[in-house]
């Protein structure tokens, strides 16, 4: 007889381990999710703070660039409203 109780009993243990096992797996197919979008949070954070360094270390050139784009439309609207084309060298079409 014993080894009978003992067989049903690792029968039932063996289910209850199946169960936990699934269960196990469903928990850290959740966990993984989280660790998914938690390192998609953190490389867009990371993404970001790159770009502000970037822009902060290059202030000084793109607000030259900057200066130059706004100088350039500038001249190019002043020359618009006097009535001369860019390019054309003053003289006029026959």
């Amino acid at each position: 007889m014993p080894s009978l109780t003992s067989s049903v009993e690792n029968f039932v243990s063996a289910i209850f381990g199946i169960f936990r096992n699934i269960i196990d797996s469903i928990f850290a197919v959740f966990t993984s999710i989280l660790a998914l979008f938690q390192t998609a949070v953190v490389s867009v954070f990371d993404l970001a703070k790159s770009f502000l360094n970037f822009l902060l270390s290059n202030i000084l050139i793109l607000s030259v660039l900057a200066v130059g784009f706004v100088l350039y439309t500038a001249t190019l609207q002043k020359n618009r409203a006097a009535g001369t084309r860019v390019g054309s060298g003053g003289k006029k079409a026959v």
